[in-house]
């Protein structure tokens, strides 16, 4: 099992707004078989960490690979990017994290 992080660092008194907007990519990721999707807001954490993290869980990479592309491709998504780099200070990064122990 695999975990995703896609992190944003937003502009200053954005964060909300890029809150809403992954919301959208929520909705977009679970319509391409996406699981455990979830979106994440910083309460506390050190200077330059991100603000706000996209979270989603997959069985494997080729799931993961598969509903990405299905996503990316799609104009929906296009139109989306547009509307979030106008709220990012930097261009999102993402992790990916191979689960070695769940309970």
């Amino acid at each position: 099992m695999y975990v995703s992080h896609l992190a944003f660092c937003t502009l200053p008194g954005k964060t909300h707004d890029v809150e809403e907007q992954l919301k959208k990519l929520l909705d977009m990721v679970i319509k391409a078989g996406g699981t455990k999707a979830r979106v994440l807001r910083t309460h506390f954490a050190s200077l330059g960490a991100p603000d706000v993290l996209f979270e989603q869980e997959a069985h494997d990479l080729a799931a993961l690979e598969s509903q990405i592309k299905s996503v990316t491709e799609s104009p929906e998504f296009q139109q989306w990017t547009k509307q979030m780099s106008a709220l990012l200070s930097q261009p999102p990064k993402r992790e990916l994290y191979l689960i070695v122990e769940s309970k």
